[in-house]
């Protein structure tokens, strides 16, 4: 009978913590807890990826309202960054939705999907917006020379950026290639 309530009590802790994860699934923590952390960022950024695979096409990405941010303007160690004006105003924020998709343009006149970036008005929210566990940059000022600033996070889910997922530029991008 004792080893039934025992198996009984560590079936409902197993539980337990498992349902206090998957409610908080944004906080990380700290107490040994990094195998689960890394999990759970690979997996949200793999959901991201799978999610923003039609804007390879960046027709789609034109026809579903992204516009240029500045038009024409590739940003050296970035690329064209287009905007969805409808996600951008506000601080809501999904791992499916980026609010800016960032395009390198190549030697034949395509444009390659390199990077989504998240992006939250300043005046939107009282704190550091966080997602995939990383804190946004900023705030800073509005790069479209609009008054006001932002916070953004970039993530290079579509070419590799030897400074790490996050880091907002990367220097394997190129603007050789813009019209």
């Amino acid at each position: 009978m004792k080893k039934f309530l025992v198996a009984i009590m560590v079936a409902f802790l197993s539980l337990s913590a498992m349902s206090s994860v998957s409610a908080h699934p944004r906080h990380h923590d700290s107490g040994g807890g990094d195998h689960d952390y890394k999990f759970t960022v690979k997996k949200e950024l793999t959901i991201s990826k799978r999610a923003l695979k039609k804007y390879r096409d960046i027709d789609v990405a034109l026809d579903e309202g992204f516009t240029g941010l500045v038009p024409g303007a590739c940003v050296p160690n970035m690329g064209i960054h287009l905007i969805k004006p409808s996600r951008a105003d506000d601080a809501k924020l999904h791992i499916k939705r980026p609010e800016i998709l960032v395009y390198e343009p190549l030697k034949d006149g395509s444009y390659k999907l390199v990077a989504a970036e998240w992006y939250v008005p300043a005046e939107e929210t009282d704190k550091t917006p966080v997602l995939f566990r990383e804190k946004f940059q900023g705030p800073m000022d509005n790069h479209d020379g609009s008054k006001g600033q932002h916070y953004d996070l970039h993530a290079w889910l579509f070419k590799k950026n030897p400074d790490g997922m996050f880091t907002p530029e990367n220097k394997r991008v190129s603007c050789e290639f813009a019209k």
